[in-house]
């Protein structure tokens, strides 16, 4: 005997099942979209964070130049602990998404290579001219920093609007 389901039959058969099966696999399709995208967003707070990271152990190393001695340790160790504090940041934001899409690192220098140079770029205008104009070398330290600290805020609160706007397309 042929074991039989509890489900009635539908009207089309084969054709409904495929339409079906068709779209929910589009569902899928977007929902691992919107995982990827989500997956992208980094919290309101990571941009000042990570550029007062990158501005605070410029600004110490500037007052151990004056000071010598004891305080240019004191400054490695600040820069170490800002370092440390970058790294952490990078994986609470990680954490934070619920999403793990990893991607290999071609992608992702791809995707970041970009804001990446201009930020480099940026950086590297601010030194020159700051030497340039008689700054001095710490000063123009500084202000290299800054600009990148600024420019990393930047290119986070840029990147979370596209993918914002992202998202809303993606429904």
């Amino acid at each position: 005997m042929a074991q039989q389901e509890n489900t009635p039959a539908r009207a089309g058969g084969a054709a409904v099942s495929a339409a079906f099966a068709a779209e929910a696999l589009r569902g899928v399709d977007a929902s691992r979209e919107r995982a990827r995208l989500t997956a992208r967003l980094v919290p309101g707070w990571y941009g000042p964070v990570a550029a007062s990271a990158l501005i605070v152990p410029a600004l110490a190393d500037a007052w151990a130049q004056r000071r010598g001695g004891w305080a240019v340790f004191l400054s490695l160790l600040v820069a170490l602990a800002f370092l440390a504090v970058l790294v952490a940041l990078f994986d609470a934001v990680r954490r934070a998404s619920g999403v793990r899409v990893t991607l290999p690192w071609t992608a992702r220098l791809r995707r970041s290579g970009a804001p990446l140079l201009g930020l480099l770029a940026a950086g590297g205008a601010t030194y020159g001219v700051c030497l340039w104009s008689g700054t001095g070398r710490t000063a123009a330290k500084v202000a290299m920093f800054v600009v990148l600290g600024l420019g990393v805020w930047a290119v986070c609160v840029v990147r979370n609007a596209s993918v914002r706007r992202k998202l809303r397309v993606a429904g």
